[in-house]
Order: structure tokens, then C-alpha cells, then sequence
């Protein structure tokens, strides 16, 4: 059983409770307000901004009794045998009792699960084989959770990883099913905006305006600086304003990666944390992720990579095309420039917001920098 206080505070994987989980008071309330007035929910932010955590904090609110939480992440998922595997198992590990799952059995039968334990942690683990058709299980599974004795919530982690399958009408099978589901509400959060946005908003996709769309921001540095004080103090830990100032702007105030470096200054103890003390600890995490960096340089176009070390250098760049940008940098051709800045923005390499493009990692980003 995974315990409930963790040894560091600052978490870089995972949910525990809502002590070790920052603000979103907003959004958690705008989230459980759509659902629990039946309206499908559209989730969008950047990757390691908190979205995941946002809907794991939200489920462990609700209260038990009132409905089923269902967590699912697609993002290794790469076709639809994957993804009606992936729900059911989601499904099965939710029944919280032997009759529960029996009745779950029952009902799938073109589902067939096992039961054994890691052999390092000796932790449940649950394994799912799909004997039938994908559209046949599915249906199943739709059928089981609609005849539910209570409202079934459903969170499509990464759903945007559905455009990847091989299978040409997922969108439309799915929303086949879903349209006619009254006891069953999704949230299907992505962060890679420019798809996930298309799939909601396009008049030509089958889940055009079928959701109310949220977009998760940033938290908010008042919020998150009294957050990580208070973590701090009870550790015997001065952290000052100006310090975490400089730490939230360093970092683009993304929340990974803010956690990653209070992780590592909560761990090494230090009485009064200063701005020295957060750039040691930046560098210590970037140079440990240098061989990963290496490697995905190697991964890169000359053009591309050029790009990527010019981005940067600036860190915030709203014209990559630019005539000055190229020149200063010496880019090349901008029909290059702009080709490379597709794809990157496509592989998550560089992330665009409202026009403004920065490096994705923002440790990598550093690096690139060096």
C-alpha cells in the first residue's frame, strides 16, 4: 500500500494528497462543476504542467459514493486494441471489491484478465487480453459503465494520441458511443494543443463542439511561492521571494520542473536557500540529463538543431521566420527556418502559445543555451 507522506514534499511524479498538491482550487471546482452537471470536459496544457495531477486531485475530492473515477493514460496506447485494453484495465483496477470484479467479468466477455503480483514489490497487478473485436469490447465496456449505480467519470489522458492509431475512424467510433452515454462524462485532456483543439473545434471532426474546453495555466507565483514555503519552513528551510522569483522566471513558472529543483533543495537541507543556491541546483539537474540531450541532438536537421540553440538563446521568440531573427542567428533560407519550426513544434521540441515560441524541455532549453 503506498503511503501517505512522502519522504520529500516536492513531487515530480505521482499524487498523494491535496497537501502536496499546489492551488487549483479554480480549476478543480470548474472541473467537478461540469461534470457533475453532465458536460464533457476538454483539458488542455502543456506537457508537465499539471494537468494530470489536476485531475487525480480532483477524483481523490469527490466523495466516495457520489460517482466512479476512472484514470486513463494513452500516451503508449497505439491503436485501438491498446486503447480498449488500457479502459478496461483503468475499469477493473476501479472495483474496489472480488464481487465488483466478477460482475465486471461477467459483463466483459470479450475481455480477459489476470491476476498476479510484481515480483520485485509483490504489488496487485492486473493484466487485460482483448479476445473479441475492438467496436464489440467497446461496446461492452460503454454498456457496463452506463448501467452503472452511480455517475461514472472518465478521464482520456493524452487523448490526442488517438490521431496516431493505424485505424482511420477511431474519432467517429467513439463518438458514436459517447453521444448516446447519460451516466458516463469524460474529461479528455491532451497537450498538444494545435491537435487536440482541431479534433473539439473543427465542424468537420466528430467530436466538434461536443465539450466544454479548459485550458490550464500556469500557477500562479503568490500561490506557489507560499506553497513552497510553508514546505520549506516545516523542513527548517528559509526560502525568500527573490529567490523563488528568480526560480519561477528561470523556469518558465512550469511546474515539473519547478518541483524537480525544490526536490533537490529540499534534499540537500540548506538553512537559507538562495538564487546561488537554485542555479547550483538547476545546473546539477541539467547536466545529469546532458546525455539524454546529446542524443536527441543527434536526432536533429543542422537546420533544426541551429534553430533550437537560437530559440534558446532568446528563450521567447514570437517570429522564428523573422528576417532579423534568421539573420542574427544565421539561419539560413526562411522557408528552412519555417519547415524546421514545424516540425519541431509537431515532435514537442518546441512549444507555441498565442504565437510565442520557446524550447519544450525547459531544462534542454538551458542546455541548448550553454
Amino acid at each position: 500500500m503506498a503511503k501517505n507522506t512522502p519522504n520529500n514534499p516536492f513531487l515530480t511524479s505521482g499524487y498523494v494528497s491535496k497537501e502536496y498538491f499546489c492551488d487549483r482550487e479554480n480549476e478543480t471546482k470548474k472541473l467537478s462543476s461540469a461534470l457533475y452537471n453532465e458536460r464533457n470536459v476538454v483539458l488542455i496544457s502543456p506537457r508537465r504542467i499539471g494537468k494530470t495531477g489536476l485531475v487525480k486531485h480532483l477524483f481523490s475530492e469527490i466523495k466516495i459514493g457520489e460517482a466512479y473515477c476512472i484514470y486513463v493514460d494513452l500516451y503508449r496506447t497505439m491503436n485501438m486494441r491498446d486503447f480498449v485494453e488500457c479502459l478496461g484495465k483503468a475499469i477493473m483496477g476501479n472495483c474496489g471489491s472480488a464481487s465488483a470484479r466478477e460482475r465486471l467479468m461477467k459483463a466483459l466477455q470479450s475481455l480477459r484478465f489476470s491476476f498476479t503480483a510484481d515480483a520485485i514489490t509483490g504489488v496487485p497487478e492486473i493484466g487485460v487480453n482483448m479476445v473479441g473485436e475492438s467496436e464489440s469490447s467497446l461496446s461492452q465496456i460503454f454498456a457496463y459503465m452506463e448501467n452503472s449505480n452511480k455517475p461514472v467519470y472518465v478521464a482520456l489522458d493524452e487523448f490526442q494520441q488517438i490521431k496516431k492509431y493505424p485505424e482511420t475512424n477511431v474519432e467517429e467510433i467513439l463518438r458514436s458511443y459517447i453521444q448516446h452515454l447519460r451516466n458516463v462524462h469524460f474529461i479528455f485532456s491532451g497537450s498538444q494543443k494545435h491537435i487536440i483543439m482541431d479534433m473539439f473545434s473543427s465542424a468537420k471532426r466528430a467530436f466538434y463542439q461536443s465539450a466544454q474546453t479548459m485550458q490550464i495555466d500556469v500557477i500562479p507565483e503568490d500561490s506557489y511561492y507560499d506553497f513552497c514555503r510553508k514546505h520549506f519552513e516545516n523542513h527548517k528551510q528559509k526560502l525568500t521571494q527573490e529567490a523563488f522569483h528568480f526560480l519561477y522566471e528561470s523556469l518558465f513558472a512550469h511546474t515539473w520542473y519547478i518541483q524537480s529543483v525544490a526536490n533537490r533543495l529540499y534534499e540537500w537541507g540548506t538553512s537559507t536557500i538562495t538564487i546561488e543556491e537554485i542555479q547550483k541546483a538547476i545546473r546539477v539537474l541539467v547536466e545529469e540529463n546532458s546525455f539524454n540531450y546529446q542524443n536527441y541532438c543527434r536526432l536533429f536537421t543542422t537546420n533544426q538543431l541551429n534553430l533550437l540553440k537560437a530559440i534558446a538563446k532568446e528563450r521567447v521568440i514570437s517570429e522564428p521566420s523573422s528576417h532579423d531573427f534568421i539573420a542574427k542567428y544565421n539561419l539560413g533560407a526562411g522557408s528552412s527556418v519555417r519547415n524546421a519550426v514545424k516540425t519541431l513544434v509537431e515532435n514537442e521540441f518546441i512549444y507555441e502559445d498565442n504565437g510565442k515560441y520557446s524550447v519544450y524541455d525547459r531544462f534542454f532549453g538551458i542546455w541548448l543555451a550553454m
